[in-house]
């Protein structure tokens, strides 16, 4: 039996007809089958959709679904529906959601890694813990998202300025989280404290009770009443309170 089957297939490869429906080779175009097409263009309408605004360069590099799956004739529609934690970058495991004619047919798990680069803030040379960036220890080049676990830093001066707490390597990304305010206003320090509302402007002596940088709230305490109030720090010296 084996045998007839080879001869036939050869006489069709040798007359160069086309197979009868049922072969192999007919099988690789069924519409009834999802296709890896259909599935990539989905994920790459969501990609579009959820990053739309970061300019980010990003590339599909594994993308994984149940294979053969058939699905009755009609108006497709695939939604993806991920982890609300995901943040668009690196593996991902989302459900993809199959309507035919507006029913739900099938719900498939789909595995995706998303490789992401955009412009990130890096360190021009090393940088020990507790150094305070100014600008020409910093410069812009893209990178990986995932070589800063998606905490980097777009623009330089956001990190001009603050402290690192922990040593940035020479061309590492520096992350959000290393990052804190240089104190500009010590606990016990004497301010002046601001009160402005209604073109009313009213100015008094007070003393820091904690520490914090320009645009923290600490609490201090107005030396004329002895209340303790909460204030933003404005500069080395003064602070603001709301009226």
């Amino acid at each position: 039996m084996r045998i007839v089957s080879l001869w036939i297939a050869l006489f069709v490869l040798l007359c160069g007809l086309r197979p009868m429906p049922g072969y192999a080779a007919a099988r690789g175009n069924d519409p009834s089958v999802l296709s890896e097409r259909e599935v990539r263009s989905a994920v790459t309408r969501f990609l579009a959709e959820k990053l739309e605004g970061r300019g980010w360069q990003t590339t599909i590099a594994q993308l994984s679904f149940p294979q053969g799956i058939r699905l009755p004739k009609g108006t497709r529609e695939l939604e993806l529906i991920a982890p609300s934690s995901w943040d668009g970058w690196g593996p991902v495991s989302l459900a993809l959601v199959v309507r035919v004619n507006g029913e739900i047919q099938k719900n498939l798990p789909l595995r995706l890694q998303v490789d992401a680069r955009t412009d990130m803030v890096v360190a021009t040379r090393q940088l020990m813990a507790g150094t305070v960036l100014a600008a020409d220890d910093l410069q812009l080049q893209q990178r990986d998202v995932a070589q800063a676990g998606g905490l980097q830093i777009r623009e330089i001066s956001e990190a001009v300025g603050k402290k690192l707490r922990t040593m940035a390597r020479s061309g590492a990304p520096i992350r959000s989280n290393q990052l804190e305010k240089v104190p500009v206003v010590r606990g016990g320090q004497l301010v002046t404290i601001l009160a402005e509302s209604a073109g009313l402007r009213i100015s008094v002596t007070g003393r820091a009770k904690s520490s914090g940088g320009i645009g923290d709230l600490i609490r201090v305490e107005n030396l004329s009443s002895h209340r303790e109030i909460p204030a933003r720090v404005i500069d080395a010296t003064t602070v603001e309170a709301a009226f």
